[in-house]
């Protein structure tokens, strides 16, 4: 049956008699979609209240001190550089206020190594067998890589975790602050590496410092020992040949140099060096030596020692590329790697083609060494660039030390702070200072009044009447927005101990707040510990009432747009229900109406029929005989 059962029998519209019915009965549904509306808008209002109470919060929580670090806004530095074009310098959240004047004495830069020989073509053949390329080892102390009986292609991982050291003595009595040795010299006999011969050593005859003492002992025995001064005046030697099996033994006593001890035996330390996580226990470090190290799946590598090992990592790669690969096959495999550089076949003049390395990081660890006799037709690689820190010198006398970074950002040298190093000048000091940043502190104290304003500015704007539609704001009578207006405006006002009005932030007649930045910046310069104190109060009171407002679980806008939401739930449901009746409704007026139509056909067909019937009735006159 359709929706259009205008009356053909009847000539009514039911249609519109229909609509208008339908009309009245849906008056109570229009109530509860005002009702939703209304609902809907107040909750997206407290919606976006509750946001903006969230962001005075988080802006409060910036200048309350953390309770465990006491890291806060009012711990906000700034690093200032006096030099730009040699270091520029960046605080962190966490730095500490201080001064530190250094040199430029060398950038980070990346290595780099190019072939000696070279090839007519790049596609002339290179390579008798897999290459292997190393990074970073020669920092480590060693001076080149052979692959051992085994290695597989890929990446490989090189650790040492155990620096090697050769073996210490020190004397038993300081030193005199001026030693003369008579003609003739002094004599020094050590037991060297467990032999059973004392070797002696001649200390040439002449008036010492301490120090000048210790340099004659590294001159007379040839560098097999080195002599220096410890703190407390005495001497100490240490052996040059490390590792564990490297010893030292006292064969006489020497009261120029206050040793006694002829008992000791001084041993050296062992290196460990990890291949893949393998570890291996080196203990005979000696320049030129071999090493073998070894890795769990029967993997090794041959390295050679330029002298004692020391703690750090590096990477070596075997490239797999089969003999006879040409000079663009390596160049591929290199690149497709991705073992940390990258490689290039370069004409450095028509027709010779050279294999160049390049590391794709910076520092001493990122030197490049060839291992292998793999490479044929291209002769020995040759350091290009070497592999440089960034060395920062700080100091001239005794006491100056270096510290070194493997990029051109040294970090924390300051607590906290980032020097960047852009050019070297060993001879220009550069002082970076780190102060309390002022400005930055300002920036947060008016963030916060901004975010009060933001509150204040919303409530006002959704509490109005409009006389000309006659309605009013969804906030207009709420208490909650009142009551949350009220509670900021009075932390505003604090209190006769504590008036945020005295340091510049204060109400206005309108009822928002106002920042006055140059007041802040003068009392905070001239009363840091109270203006910071009065202000932190504020934003104490200010995150209270944040959390008390809109915590996530039991705040109270929390609470207020759960129970809008409720409501929302509750009408749709209700106007659903109500739909379904109407509908219903108008399903049993269609039905009445299309009944009544029926009917009415009905009655229609039987009058005409009634109407036939009479006509066929004999009249008066038929009757009379006319």
């Amino acid at each position: 049956m359709g929706s259009t059962i205008d009356g053909l029998v009847s000539g009514l519209n039911t249609t519109q008699i229909i609509a208008s019915l339908m009309q009245v009965e849906r008056m109570p549904e229009q109530q509860l979609v005002n009702q939703q509306s209304a609902t809907q808008s107040l909750m997206s209002v407290l919606q976006t209240l509750n946001l903006k109470v969230g962001n005075l919060g988080t802006a409060a929580g910036s200048l309350v001190p953390d309770a465990i670090t006491g890291q806060s806004a009012w711990t906000a530095t700034s690093a200032v550089s006096s030099d730009t074009t040699r270091a520029t310098a960046t605080a962190g959240s966490m730095a500490l206020s201080g001064a530190l004047s250094f040199t430029v004495t060398s950038l980070a830069t990346a290595g780099s190594a190019v072939s000696t020989g070279s090839v007519s073509a790049t596609t002339a053949a290179v390579a008798s067998g897999p290459v292997l390329l190393a990074q970073g080892v020669v920092a480590l102390g060693f001076s080149g890589f052979e692959p051992g009986a085994t290695l597989a292609a890929g990446k490989h991982a090189v650790e040492v975790t155990q620096a090697s050291a050769g073996a210490r003595l020190n004397g038993a009595t300081p030193m005199a602050a001026g030693t003369t040795i008579a003609a003739g010299g002094s004599t020094l006999s050590l037991f060297v590496d467990g032999s059973a011969t004392a070797t002696n050593f001649t200390l040439a005859a002449g008036t010492y410092t301490r120090d000048q003492l210790a340099a004659e002992v590294t001159r007379a025995t040839g560098g097999v020992v080195t002599g220096s001064v410890n703190s407390d005046g005495t001497l100490r030697l240490t052996g040059t040949h490390e590792g564990s099996v490297a010893s030292l033994k006292l064969a006489g006593a020497n009261t120029d140099l206050g040793l006694s001890d002829t008992t000791t035996v001084a041993t050296g330390t062992a290196a460990i060096v990890k291949l893949d996580g393998n570890i291996n226990t080196i203990a005979d470090v000696t320049p030129g030596g071999s090493i073998t190290l070894s890795a769990a799946n029967g993997d090794s590598i041959v390295a050679k020692a330029a002298g004692g090992l020391r703690v750090g990592t590096a990477a070596a790669a075997q490239v797999g590329v089969a003999a006879g690969a040409t000079l663009d096959a390596l160049v591929t495999a290199v690149n497709g790697g991705n073992f940390g550089m990258t490689a290039a076949a370069v004409q450095t003049s028509p027709g010779n083609y050279r294999f160049q390395l390049s590391s794709t990081t910076t520092g001493v660890a990122s030197q490049i060494t060839v291992g292998g006799s793999a490479l044929t037709g291209l002769g020995a690689m040759a350091e290009l660039s070497a592999g440089t820190d960034t060395v920062l010198h700080v100091g001239s006398g005794a006491g100056a030390y270096d510290v070194r970074s493997s990029t051109t950002a040294v970090k924390d040298l300051l607590p906290g702070v980032t020097i960047n190093a852009t050019k070297v000048d060993p001879t220009t000091p550069v002082t970076v200072t780190v102060r309390r940043d002022d400005a930055a502190i300002a920036n947060q104290v008016s963030g916060l009044v901004d975010q009060a304003n933001s509150i204040l500015g919303y409530i006002t704007s959704n509490d109005n009447y409009n006389a000309t539609t006659k309605s009013g704001g969804p906030l207009l009578g709420n208490s909650l927005a009142h009551d949350l207006a009220r509670r900021l405006s009075d932390a505003v006002v604090g209190t006769s101990a504590s008036s945020p009005g005295m340091v510049g932030v204060s109400l206005v007649k309108d009822g928002t707040m106002s920042f006055d930045r140059a007041k802040f910046l003068a009392a905070y310069a001239k009363d840091p510990v109270g203006t910071q104190a009065t202000i932190t109060n504020l934003a104490t009171a200010m995150a209270s009432i944040s959390k008390q407002a809109s915590d996530p679980t039991k705040g109270q806008i929390t609470t207020q747009i759960k129970s809008q939401q409720d409501s929302i739930k509750d009408l749709t449901q209700r106007i659903a229900a109500f739909e379904d009746r109407m509908t219903l409704k108008q399903q049993s007026l269609q039905t009445q109406y299309s009944n009544l139509e029926t009917m009415l056909g009905k009655l229609k067909s039987q009058s005409s029929w009634l109407t036939g019937q009479l006509a066929t009735l004999p009249t008066q006159q038929t009757l009379n005989g006319k």
